[in-house]
């Protein structure tokens, strides 16, 4: 088969190097990719100016499978339009997507289909925000709409409340609107991610990953894209994995036949387990996780084009469970000084080409100059590794990432502890 994955970070490059090992790949195209991946031997479709371009060239060179990465790309219906086109994609349709793109719209999903989730009220201007009288504190505000990773805070007090909707209605930071507000009550406990091949009939978990949000150490520090996982995860029990199978994963997929959507693709589940062990929704990702997609592939041991094919066609049932690698996969993300809000770029990269071989390293914000590859982005590039000691897969990750540097590098150095 030949295969478009449309993305240009990290998480695009991972699915490319993984399907790259399989001889059922003839080509694999990246679009449109990043430079770092260009130097591995992905190429793009070349210059598309629309979405109709793309889908016109991507017929032009016989693509059999689409994998749709940013849930942009989703939010504005490319997976309808290669559908369309008759080429399979491995991504919901845009409808479907609104399980990502509109909070409320993923609560009212959640609530109808029994699915354990925070209680929420909607709010709709600033007025009806900042004068409503919370009686439980902390609160969790999210923007209804995309925002690239900035449009959910959690706040303690009501002068954190009129700041955030100041920012919404106000200063309207996140764009013009109109805008609605979903508050939810804050649950504690760990965060657990769990991520599968959803066809609407069937479903076929990943192995499982704990992603690394904060931007310092110890939690610390602004919410980011992630900034590093491990995987397995050492939250994810085999009791606690049949109690999101059986309160989550299964009225989900019958709330899709319920609702008529068409969702063939990566359905990612943001977990919350309590004190008690219970799980509770967060939020749901509509495509693969980022950096969890970077840390899982490289303990797959069975058929990525195999899954991906099986999730386009509606075929997931006809599949065992994929083989996993026993080891322990440690990644690590590193990123521009000032990221996550004002990152600097354009600085130089050295050492890349010092990484070990049994290391994994995966590109997304770098860009190409006569002078070499130089950073181009908030989160840089990931390094991973594998050891069947969980301690010496850190150690590996680190060891690896050590050779690389550029002025203001940042990562955290206590991912997988």
């Amino acid at each position: 088969m030949n295969v478009l994955i449309l993305g240009s970070g990290a998480r695009e490059h991972a699915l490319a190097w993984k399907l790259k090992e399989q001889r059922e790949c003839h080509k694999i195209w990246l679009h449109p990719g990043n430079a770092g991946a260009r130097l591995s031997g992905f190429s793009d479709l070349g210059a598309c100016s629309s979405l109709d371009e793309l889908v016109s060239a991507a017929s032009h060179n016989s693509v059999d499978l689409v994998v749709i990465g940013p849930e942009q790309m989703l939010e504005q219906g490319f997976a309808d339009a290669f559908r369309s086109s008759g080429i399979l994609v491995v991504g919901p349709s845009r409808e479907s997507a609104r399980l990502e793109t509109s909070k409320i719209f993923a609560k009212t999903f959640m609530l109808e289909a029994g699915i354990p989730t925070a209680p929420s009220q909607i709010f709709e201007s600033f007025n009806e925000l900042v004068h409503y009288e919370n009686t439980s504190w902390p609160w969790v505000l999210k923007l209804d709409g995309l925002a690239a990773g900035k449009g959910v805070v959690i706040v303690h007090s009501k002068k954190q409340v009129q700041d955030f909707a100041e920012a919404v209605w106000v200063t309207k930071q996140f764009g013009p609107g109109p805008h609605r507000i979903l508050a939810e009550g804050f649950i504690s406990g760990r965060e657990v991610s769990y991520i599968g091949f959803c066809d609407g009939e069937g479903f076929i978990p990943l192995a499982s990953a704990t992603d690394h949000k904060r931007v310092l150490d110890g939690n610390q520090g602004p919410n980011t894209g992630g900034m590093g996982a491990i995987s397995p995860s050492p939250h994810l029990t085999p009791e606690l994995e049949s109690q999101i199978e059986k309160r989550i994963i299964l009225p989900f997929l019958r709330q899709l036949k319920t609702t008529s959507l068409d969702f063939r693709g990566i359905l990612f589940v943001g977990l919350m387990i309590d004190p008690q062990g219970n799980p509770s929704v967060l939020e749901f990702n509509t495509r693969f996780g980022d950096p969890e997609t970077q840390c899982v592939l490289p303990r797959l041991q069975s058929s990525l084009l195999f899954l991906l094919r099986a999730t386009a066609k509606k075929r997931l049932n006809t599949l065992e469970n994929p083989k996993w690698d026993s080891n322990t996969s440690v990644y690590v993300v590193a990123c521009s000084q000032g990221y996550p809000e004002a990152p600097k770029v354009g600085d130089l990269i050295s050492g890349l080409d010092s990484i070990p071989k049994d290391a994994f390293l995966f590109f997304s914000g770098v860009e190409q100059t006569p002078a070499g590859l130089v950073s181009h982005g908030g989160r840089v590039l990931g390094v991973g590794a594998l050891d069947s000691n969980p301690d010496a897969a850190r150690k590996r990750a680190y060891h690896a990432l050590s050779s690389i540097h550029w002025r203001g590098i940042h990562f955290r150095t206590d991912i997988g502890l």
